[in-house]
């Protein structure tokens, strides 16, 4: 026996196929549409070519060989498939997916016929011993699952395993995994074999092919039918009492957007969203607006400096507000309410006063009608409101109602407060009330304690009025029968001043309203800050009144939905006991608990309260109505100190970044192209007008349409932009004024910098509208061109859910069925905040992620897409007369053409037309990959070649592409795969690889660092240096320079307005300094007007390109490479500490343990240096080369080192006289331990790793490390370690050879096996 079995002769291939060159310009489409082809010829090239292989194992002949030549003679698309790594891929997949989905699919058929037949009592009708054998197999089949769904699975993985070893064209060229890992099915890749031997070899490789086979159609066929049941019963695994049903669903519900909600209620429930937001969007425009006015009259800039001017406005601003809230509305007996129409040409106002006063005759009738136009329309929204709470009071609470109406209204929509508008996330900048406020309040306190015989000190009374401010809340809701004011907390002594009967009753909590004297009251009103401010009343008037009218609609609603269900025979969504909800939902219910005393606001009765619903049901209505407690301490601080900067980095980088507006409006559009509609087509100038017009912006020309964006609102399709929702909600976690709606708080969260930040968020919600705007219109002139396209007009048909409708172009009916598709289709195919996962949403309160909403929604629309063309390509709509038609293959066509060209045609294009314009080679494109930034590893990389110099540069095309996502994992399976091209053990263990790396660029979004966490640890974690390895600050550096340079790098990660990149703009344009002229920019940014810190110069056309998400990054493989040396020479010591760290760990070792050690870490250091091999010839493939190539590397690696990574000999690990010595010491120090003697185990090992030494000099780095067979394992049997054979050279060995490097590399693999085994 030889110490490593046999050992291979390694041989260069010198020369290349000249067939090759043939090839060398085939594109990347084409070469996938060849491997398509290909991989199907390739399949019955397998079973052909085995059923040769069995003639020539019986016969002795090489007939396989024959039908092999034929089949690669047959075409040249398995040459154009091989052109490209992703043709390989896909000829790969073609050829075993096809035949093994078949087979499974087979497999399981019959199994699953042969289950139903046994339980028929017919099985299969087998007489003799094959019958009776294939019977007992049978019945113990049955026996172990009756059911039979175990032996249907297994039939169809067995199938599909032996499906994939049949019909596979190349074995040896796919491999398989177990020739990375080992085992029994690592293929046999002898050579030069002929007739029975290379047949018996032929039919083995696909036995163990078909077996790897079997085990991964398992895997994915097993996963598939997970997937597949939660897609297929999703909405009945709810109701189901199994528990393998319920672990489903709890899966699901963390995944889908309605979460533990049923369809019907969702539906509703966003519903309920879409006419609160267009409450909110009617009160911004009309705010807006009466603001613009109030600013026409009393401009803001003459009350800085003017303070009658200030104290005028002031006075103008109450006016308005009581005018807002003026006269007494009228209720009818249906609970109706009409407030009066304010006419200024019919009754004189203080306003019209004012106005006339301070105006000219024509510009104030102007302003005039224009501010009581606004006045009366938001009244008239209040109006409808409040019906809507009126209409469903009975007979003894609408008279009460009634009564208490005039004065309520009033309280309830004027009681704004500063102290609850004006929070924001950064705590210096909410509201501090005045020192005129807080005195009085002080004063307060400290009097009424000398009334009541208290002391109260001046730090004291400092104390309450800090408590007041900290607890001050609102009441929730529209109470008839309870004050509406704020309510806080203060000391025992204060109860005499209020209205409670006795102390007894005080419970430390009180609303102003309980205050009895006015002049107390209005001293906590100045506190809070109440204001009279009509822009203020607009806004928070209207939210509140809108979340307390929608929600009582919508309970009515659900009550009216449930009802129809179960008219219909299906399951309702609420019941009235607990009985008749168990019968119908299972027994995952609960009893809804909103409001215990069985009324909501207005005295309005709860109809849902006390009633059972699904859990998931009855914990989402009781949401609605949660109070949110007060966070703790630890909270506090978590917020503080990560939530709270983690949401302001989000905001610089997003809402105030203008580069970040231009990406988000271009990468917007590709939503539009994949689902097959041409952006911005002049065809459809109208759409793309109203689209514009029905923006929210203060752009001219938006606003136009407010009652069409009122009715996408209602559909669902506007105001969800992703990332602002994440944005949004993570404002909210950080209790964000806790009684402003989302869009409120959005709003109050930007107003340090006021309007300039609240015209950025309308911006950048606008972005996104604009493209769903845009695509709901084309979806729905789609829908009904199609209809028509084979219905006429009164036509009735069945559509796609089953209901029956009728064709009638501009009907209401039939319009608002188009718009209901339509907006189906932008919700599910364009990314919607609203459709994220529970899940998903709450990992935005971790330190990871940023944004993590956007790539789920990518995959779930991207996803959907797909779905949805499939859909209209195959589905149906029947007419009266019973015909079947397909209206809407066309759309389905055009909607999968146009997802295929936007996520793999256009950035496949792209690259190839890089490749054709600049002149640069597939190997120039796999260099540039190499030394791109981390991040853009796996990107869509277009390479730039400068003709003059020869310099490259790239264009990360992903960063402007909105479904990276789903491409990032595709080219990472490819990257991995193209880098695997070298080896000679096939292409599925370099693919199966690739997946896992593709599933991690899946999961980077959701698990990587934040901006603001990842500042942090390039302090902390990282010892002050960036992910990417630049330096953040020296450990040198003097206390005073660490901490400006520390400061500095946490500014930029909270830095607005894109700086650095519009100070590389400016740069550019040599003549112009506008971004570095600004006082402490350039300090921030570094350099001066032309150059950066770092000495680099910028070009205008690349710079103003990455506006757009197009910015070419010049390679600098000179600075480059000394990052690729530090990461080798990490590498090198690296795998000497796992020789180390596990034959020095101490205790007893085995000589086996050491050789096992030295084997591994030579196969560390393989890969290492192997790796900066390839690093170096890149390098040089990208221009580095000659002097400069010497002054990059100089200094970093030793010539010696140097010399081999270029000549690619792998010199293997060295074994220092130092760690001899150890082992020497450590079998000391145990022998004195144990009292025994223990010899050195390291001299048993050393004449075997002299001999893997000059083993692996023959070996290049081009090469694969090779299988190595450690001769001192333990013989089986339990037998001590195995003495070496007597072949293997133990004569004396000179000690040297283990601490230097044996120098002869050009000899003979005779020479080296004379050396290695002197005695034969």
């Amino acid at each position: 026996m030889q110490v490593f079995g046999e050992l291979p002769t390694v041989e260069k291939e010198e020369n290349l196929n000249p067939e090759a060159e043939k090839y060398q310009d085939i594109g990347t489409i084409q070469s996938i549409f060849a491997g398509i082809g290909s991989g199907l010829i390739q399949i019955p090239k397998g079973v052909i070519s085995l059923g040769a292989s069995i003639y020539d194992l019986t016969n002795d002949t090489n007939k396989a060989a024959e039908v092999e030549k034929y089949f690669d003679d047959l075409t040249e698309l398995d040459e154009m498939a091989e052109a490209t790594t992703a043709g390989k891929i896909a000829e790969l997949l073609v050829n075993v997916g096809v035949p093994g989905g078949v087979g499974f699919k087979i497999g399981s058929s019959l199994a699953n016929t042969a289950v139903r037949a046994k339980k028929a009592g017919n099985y299969f009708k087998i007489t003799g011993d094959a019958g009776k054998k294939l019977k007992k197999g049978a019945d113990v089949a049955a026996e172990l699952n009756k059911k039979g769904k175990a032996a249907k699975f297994f039939a169809g993985t067995t199938a599909g395993g032996i499906a994939e070893g049949v019909f596979i064209g190349d074995v040896e060229s796919a491999g398989t995994l177990g020739e990375s890992l080992g085992g029994p099915t690592e293929l046999d890749r002898t050579e030069d074999l002929e007739g029975s031997e290379a047949a018996l070899k032929d039919i083995l490789n696909r036995v163990k092919f078909g077996t790897e086979g079997a085990l991964f159609t398992g895997v994915l066929g097993g996963t598939g039918a997970i997937i597949k049941n939660l897609a297929k019963r999703g909405n009945e695994l709810q109701y189901s009492n199994d528990l393998l049903d319920k672990f489903y669903d709890k899966i699901g519900g963390a995944l889908r957007a309605r979460g533990k909600r049923t369809e019907e209620f969702f539906k509703l429930e966003r519903a309920e969203k879409g006419l609160r937001s267009g409450d909110t969007i009617v009160a911004k425009n009309i705010s807006r607006d009466t603001d613009r006015l109030i600013d026409s009259v009393f401009p803001a800039w003459r009350t800085v400096a003017n303070a009658q001017s200030a104290k005028n406005r002031n006075i103008f601003l109450e006016e308005v507000n009581d005018l807002l809230t003026s006269g007494k509305p009228t209720i009818d007996k249906k609970g109706r309410v009409t407030f009066e129409f304010l006419d200024p040409s019919k009754k004189k106002f203080k306003v019209s006063d004012t106005i006339r006063k301070h105006l000219d005759g024509k510009k104030a009738t102007e302003v005039e009608t224009e501010l009581f136009a606004n006045i009366n329309a938001i009244r008239n929204r209040w109006q409808d409101l409040f019906s809507k709470l009126g209409g469903r009071l009975e007979d003894k609470e609408l008279g009460e109602f009634k009564k208490l109406f005039g004065t309520k209204f009033k309280n309830y929509l004027g009681s704004t407060y500063e102290v609850f508008q004006n929070k924001s996330i950064l705590p210096f900048l909410s509201y501090t009330p005045s020192r005129e406020a807080i005195k009085a309040t002080e004063d307060l306190f400290i009097e009424t304690g000398k009334q009541q015989g208290k002391t109260v000190t001046r730090e004291q009374a400092q104390g309450y009025v800090k408590s007041i401010i900290d607890t001050a809340k609102l009441p929730s809701g529209f109470k008839m029968d309870k004050p509406n004011d704020p309510f806080f907390k203060i000391p025992t002594f204060f109860a005499g001043k209020t209205a409670m009967k006795d102390v007894a009753d005080f419970n430390g909590t009180i609303n102003i309203a309980n205050i009895t004297k006015q002049a107390d009251r209005e001293v906590f009103e100045n506190l809070l800050g109440k204001n009279k401010n009509p822009m203020q009343t607009i806004l928070a008037g209207t939210s509140k009144l809108s979340v307390i009218s929608r929600r009582n609609v919508f309970f009515d609603n659900i009550i009216q939905e449930s009802d129809a269900l179960k008219a219909g025979g299906k399951r309702g969504l609420i019941y009235d006991t607990y009985d008749e909800a168990v019968d119908a939902l299972g027994t995952d219910i609960k009893q809804i608990k909103i409001d215990l005393g069985k009324k909501l606001e207005a005295g309005v009765v709860n109809p849902l309260n006390g009633k059972y619903a699904l859990k998931g049901v009855a914990d989402a209505l009781e949401e609605t109505s949660t109070v949110t407690k007060d966070p703790t301490f630890l909270t506090q601080v978590y917020n503080n100190l990560v939530l709270y900067p983690k949401a302001t980095s989000q905001i610089a980088k997003t809402i105030l970044s203008p580069v970040t507006h231009l990406r988000n409006f271009v990468s917007a559009g590709a939503f539009a192209a994949a689902n097959g509609i041409l952006p911005l087509n002049p065809l459809k100038a109208k759409a793309i007008k109203n689209a514009y017009q029905a923006l929210q912006t203060p752009l001219k020309g938006t606003r136009k349409q407010n009652e069409f964006y009122e009715e996408l609102l209602e559909l669902g399709v506007v105001n969800s932009n992703v990332r602002l929702g994440d944005l949004s909600r993570l404002m909210e976690d950080v209790n964000f004024g806790s009684t402003m709606t989302t869009d409120k708080g959005m709003r109050l969260l930007l107003k340090p910098l006021s309007k300039l930040k609240s015209v950025s968020q309308d911006l950048y919600t606008a972005e996104d509208d604009f493209w769903k705007i845009y695509s709901f219109a084309i979806e729905k002139d789609r829908l009904g061109a199609a209809l028509a396209r084979n219905l006429q007009v009164g036509e009735i048909f069945t559509d796609r859910n089953g209901v029956q409708r009728v064709f009638r172009p501009n009907n209401k009916n039939f319009e608002r069925y188009l718009k209901e598709e339509a907006a189906d289709i932008v919700k599910n195919n364009i990314p919607n905040y609203d459709y994220v996962s529970e899940f998903i949403q709450g990992l935005r309160k971790a330190p990871i992620g940023n944004f993590v909403s956007f790539p789920a929604e990518i995959l779930r629309t991207g996803t959907n897409i797909v779905r949805r063309a499939l859909s209209e390509i195959n589905g149906t709509v029947t007419k009266a007369d019973g015909t079947v038609i397909k209206p809407f293959q066309r759309i389905g066509y055009q909607r999968l053409f146009g997802f295929g060209a936007t996520v793999a045609a256009v950035p496949a294009g792209a690259v190839e037309l890089g490749k054709t314009l600049y002149d640069v080679t597939d190997d120039e494109l796999k260099a540039i990959r190499r030394y791109v930034a981390d991040w853009s590893k796996n990107s869509t990389i277009i390479p730039i070649k400068d003709k003059e110099t020869g310099k490259f540069k790239y264009v990360d095309f992903s960063h402007a592409n909105a479904y990276d996502t789903l491409i990032r994992p595709i080219q990472s399976v490819i990257n991995q795969v193209a880098a695997g091209e070298k080896d000679d053990d096939g292409m599925i263990d370099d693919f199966i690889l690739g997946s896992f790396i593709g599933m991690r660029e899946i999961g980077e979004p959701f698990l990587s660092e934040s901006i603001w966490t990842e500042a942090v640890l390039d302090l902390i974690a990282r010892g002050g240096r960036t992910r990417s390895g630049s330096e953040v600050f020296n450990a040198e550096d003097l206390p005073g320079t660490k901490a400006s340079k520390i400061m500095k790098h946490l500014v930029e990660a909270q830095m607005p307005f894109s700086l650095n990149q519009l100070a590389r703009i400016d740069r550019s344009i040599k003549e112009v300094d506008v971004v570095t002229k600004f006082p402490g920019v350039k300090k921030l940014i570094g350099g001066d007007d032309v150059v950066s810190e770092y000495g680099q110069t910028y070009e205008f056309g690349p710079e103003f390109a990455g506006l757009f998400g197009f910015r070419a990054v010049e390679l600098d493989p000179g600075k480059s490479i000394a990052f690729k040396i530090a990461d080798y020479q990490n590498g090198v010591r690296d795998s000497r500490k796992l020789f180390t760290s596990n034959t020095l760990k101490g205790g007893r070792i085995e000589p086996y343990e050491i050789v096992d050690g030295f084997i591994n870490a030579n196969r560390a250091l393989f890969g290492v240096r192997k790796e900066m091999k390839n690093d170096i010839e890149a390098a040089k493939l990208l221009g580095l080369d000659g002097i400069d190539f010497e002054k990059a590397v100089d200094g970093r690696l030793t010539k010696s080192d140097l010399r081999g990574l270029v000549d690619g000999v792998f010199r293997p690990l060295t074994i220092s006289k130092g760690i001899q010595r150890k082992f020497q010491t450590n079998a000391e120090e145990l022998s004195e331990e144990l009292k025994m003697t223990i010899e050195n185990p390291f001299l048993k090992t050393i004449p075997v790793i002299q001999n893997i030494q000059q083993f692996l000099l023959q070996y290049n780095l081009d090469d694969e490390f090779p299988f190595i067979e450690n001769p001192l394992l333990p013989k089986p049997g339990g037998a001590d370690a195995a003495t070496l054979p007597t072949n293997v050279n133990t004569a004396p060995i000179d000690p040297n050879i283990l601490s230097s490097q044996v120098q002869e590399t050009n000899s003979t693999n005779a020479q080296r096996f004379a050396t290695l085994f002197p005695n034969g």
